[in-house]
């Protein structure tokens, strides 16, 4: 599916300069409950499967989301996408300070990072209310009731343990309060293995962020660069001066053939 990453123009130079992307600790974006919110939606949840696991199973998940919590949480990383190419929202959020949206196709984006001793996940966000189970219920369902899986559990019960694991895993970094379902979020979360390895830091008006730096991979069939297939350019004053100064950049890093175009949004940023 493509997928869209809107930056500013000094996001758009260290991603082209570096062919790299920036994968931000989750528990310093600008949702302040983020992660926490998906970790509460699946605790709340595991209340309400009384009649759809058993008593062994529900105790295994609260087991392992507590794990996850004590031991994990504190080391997930995230790449924001949108669904959509050419939305206000964030266009607000990147206007004052000069915004593009860049295009990808997710499966090509994700095979062409390299992401070193660490587990990669991707797709939408769901997006639930915060005192709402039902969408956590469902997903918690759907994944222990597929037949390849209970099969597995049937020949060896330890199974459980591991799908137990793969779902705390996978399900919360997914899950974000629905007040921010106008941003059509797109997710690559990176777990790595080794809680600090190749953590890098920035400075912002916050404070300090921890991330990770992913480099496209050198052998990829781009020639070592980012699949990146075109660039929407936000409102700006000098639409043209923009896109000149943006093209050079391009074309000296080896990013000759990619699409240009400007939003149709009349924001005045």
């Amino acid at each position: 599916m493509r997928i869209y990453h809107y930056t500013d123009l000094n996001g758009l130079k260290g991603i082209i300069e570096n062919h790299s992307l920036w994968a931000t600790n989750f528990f310093f974006l600008n949702d302040s409950e983020e992660l926490r919110h998906g970790i509460r939606a699946f605790r709340n949840a595991l209340e309400y499967l009384s009649e759809d696991l058993n008593e062994k199973s529900i105790n295994i998940l609260k087991n392992e989301i507590i794990r996850f919590n004590m031991h994990r949480a504190n080391h997930q990383y995230n790449i924001s996408f949108c669904e959509e190419p050419d939305l206000l929202s964030q266009w607000r959020g990147y206007g004052a300070t000069q915004g593009v949206c860049l295009e990808f196709e997710s499966d090509e984006l994700i095979q062409s990072l390299i992401y070193g001793n660490a587990q990669v996940l991707s797709g939408p966000v769901i997006y639930t209310k915060p005192d709402s189970t039902l969408e956590a219920k469902k997903e918690i369902i759907n994944f222990l009731r597929d037949e390849k899986l209970i099969k597995k559990i049937e020949v060896e019960p330890m199974y459980e343990i591991i799908s137990a694991i793969d779902i705390v895993h996978k399900l919360p970094p997914f899950l974000k309060n629905d007040r921010f379902s106008e941003e059509k979020e797109f997710r690559i979360v990176v777990q790595p293995n080794q809680p600090y390895e190749d953590v890098k830091f920035r400075v912002n008006a916050y404070g300090v962020i921890p991330y990770l730096e992913l480099n496209a991979n050198k052998n990829n069939m781009w020639n070592g660069r980012l699949p990146l297939k075109s660039i929407k350019i936000g409102p700006a004053k000098e639409k043209a001066f923009l896109w000149d100064g943006i093209k050079f950049l391009l074309q000296s890093k080896g990013y000759g053939n990619v699409d240009f175009s400007f939003t149709e949004t009349p924001f005045r940023s």
